[in-house]
């Protein structure tokens, strides 16, 4: 039985067919049209029950196909039921016979490394609870195997309902959630001690224990970082001006790195007083690179009429100073384009008098 020309509808209907029929159904197709054909005992059956199944296979046909149905056609013991196409286009379809998994098919993967800060709620820990928290309300009820509830606002001043036996869970930018005993400890264990490296070096410090360690040395407070990124920035113009033109000086390129690392310091610990992790950043910025190839305006969310984007600057220095031949005057490269900005159509320009 070839069924490659039905459609996924027309094979429920053959199935239907010889489920009732118990014969196998043959299907021809011509270009116009499809026949299907099974064994049957006459047109109308040897007796009355079996005209009866007969009469209401075919209006059941009937009703499946709609304008579909061509026609029915008995000859030499078997009955055949002729249809047009289904004009419908389904997707392709692969059935395959089912067998036991095997994992070993795929790749093995671990969850990405997450550290927080959690408390479990008990009656016996409150005082620990509210300093984990900051404070907050402890309902216990008076019925027996009743549980307490703990209610304490998170850092947008929104309560925090906690149940009796859930953890509290504090992420890296102070935010707190709960979640249930059963759900933790599926998703976290408690962090041991580190053990001795193979080196004998200290143990390095994970991601958790930098930003815990930059918050309390330099707080949280954005504004401040962003005037230490700009600072740290400017620094590390310096550090790339000195090591100008050659980048070949190794005392030089070294201090470059340094501040290049201090830079970055800066960018991580801002990344996490927002919430986010540098990962994140990366993909973020990976998504516009490759959208601004088709699309030079992806995702700008403001105007690149600068100076340093116009046609018309020139001798730029490592601090984007530069200028411009068009009005005749010292500019730097942040500065916002005039009336006369044209669009810069060379990454390196030459002198133009």
């Amino acid at each position: 039985m070839n069924k490659q020309v039905l459609s996924p509808f027309d094979c429920d209907m053959c199935a239907m067919i010889e489920v009732i029929t118990k014969q196998e159904i043959e299907v021809t197709a011509s270009d116009t049209s499809i026949r299907l054909s099974w064994a049957q005992n006459g047109s109308e059956g040897n007796d009355k029950a079996e005209g009866q199944r007969i009469e209401a296979l075919k209006q059941a046909i009937r009703g499946r196909l709609g304008d579909r149905f061509i026609k029915f056609f008995y000859d030499d013991g078997r009955q055949s039921v002729y249809m047009k196409y289904d004009p419908e286009e389904y997707p392709e379809e692969m059935r395959t016979r089912l067998s036991d998994p095997d994992a070993t098919a795929g790749t093995r993967y671990c969850r990405t490394l997450l550290e927080v800060d959690a408390i479990q709620f008990r009656r016996d820990n409150v005082d620990a609870v509210l300093r984990f928290t900051g404070g907050g309300t402890v309902t216990t009820p008076r019925t027996p195997d009743g549980k307490a509830i703990f209610s304490f606002p998170n850092c947008n001043g929104i309560f925090v309902d906690v149940p009796e036996s859930w953890y509290i869970i504090r992420e890296l930018n102070g935010r707190f959630t709960a979640r249930s005993e059963k759900d933790f400890k599926r998703e976290f264990e408690p962090k041991g001690t580190p053990a001795e490296n193979y080196t004998e070096q200290p143990a390095r410090p994970v991601v958790a224990q930098i930003a815990n360690l930059f918050n309390e040395l330099f707080g949280t407070n954005i504004a401040s970082r962003c005037r230490k990124m700009e600072e740290e920035f400017n620094e590390y113009k310096t550090a790339v001006k000195h090591a100008m033109p050659e980048f070949d000086d190794p005392g030089r390129m070294n201090a470059v790195i340094d501040e290049l690392a201090d830079l970055n310091a800066v960018v991580f610990h801002s990344a996490v007083i927002l919430g986010i992790s540098q990962r994140d950043l990366l993909e973020m910025a990976y998504d516009k690179v490759k959208g601004r190839q088709t699309d030079p305006n992806y995702k700008r969310t403001h105007p690149h009429e600068c100076c340093g984007n116009c046609d018309s600057i020139t001798s730029e220095d490592a601090n984007g100073n530069g200028y411009c031949y068009t009005t005749e005057s010292p500019v730097n490269c942040e500065n916002p384009g005039c009336k006369q900005w044209q669009k810069r159509h060379s990454q390196f320009m030459n002198d133009k008098k």
